[in-house]
């Protein structure tokens, strides 16, 4: 931004508070002209942070989605293992499991890590960052379960290995093997109940979508 000097010499005071006005206009006019491009900035800003978090959120919602469905299934199969555990034990005859496959999600928190290193987030409604907080907080807490629970996962095939393996087993051995059997029964109850606050949490800050 520059003011120039008066192309002639100044006569009056009239003349002098002419060109003095003039600059003034002019001073104002660059100034809201700075200020509108650096707000409509911002709002871009806003706007594209706002749109990446809610493509996130769509995103891990259908995740929860997916292992919420899947849920009854893994209950059923660590059922099924405590009765081969209780057939091995007993000697009786052992079921066959068949294979299974668990459902392991990783939420996604790359948009909010974005928008709060870039600084995006100073230009969001305190009330949409608070919302935004609070469910990737939920998110961080959701991670830690599934940390525990494939460490569970990887206990409960070392019991399976060791149930069809050859040898006999001590009875310390059957109760440890029902311990983690009924410590992750608990994970799924607690899963559950994690996913349905999650999925309220997804619904309440996503738009309404037609």
């Amino acid at each position: 931004m520059e003011v120039h000097p008066p192309q002639k010499p100044i006569h009056s005071v009239k003349e002098f508070m002419v060109h003095l006005l003039a600059i003034s206009i002019g001073l104002l006019i660059a100034l809201g002209l700075e200020s509108s491009v650096e707000w409509l900035h911002h709002h871009h800003q806003a706007r594209d942070a706002r749109e990446n978090i809610y493509q996130e959120i769509r995103d891990n919602r259908q995740d929860i989605a997916a292992q919420l469905n899947a849920l009854p299934a893994e209950e059923k199969r660590l059922d099924q293992l405590l009765g081969l555990i209780d057939d091995v034990q007993h000697g009786r005859p052992q079921r066959r499991l068949g294979d299974f496959r668990w459902t392991t999600v990783i939420l996604s928190d790359s948009a909010w890590n974005a928008t709060s290193s870039t600084g995006a987030v100073a230009f969001l409604e305190y009330s949409e960052v608070k919302q935004y907080s609070q469910l990737y907080a939920a998110q961080k807490l959701y991670a830690a379960m599934t940390e525990r629970t494939l460490e569970g996962r990887h206990e409960t095939n070392v019991i399976l290995a060791r149930l069809l393996a050859p040898g006999k087993l001590s009875g310390a051995d059957f109760e440890s093997a029902r311990k983690i059997i009924l410590s992750q029964k608990l994970r799924v109850m607690e899963f559950r109940e994690l996913d349905n606050h999650l999925n309220g949490l997804y619904n309440r800050i996503l738009p309404q979508e037609k």
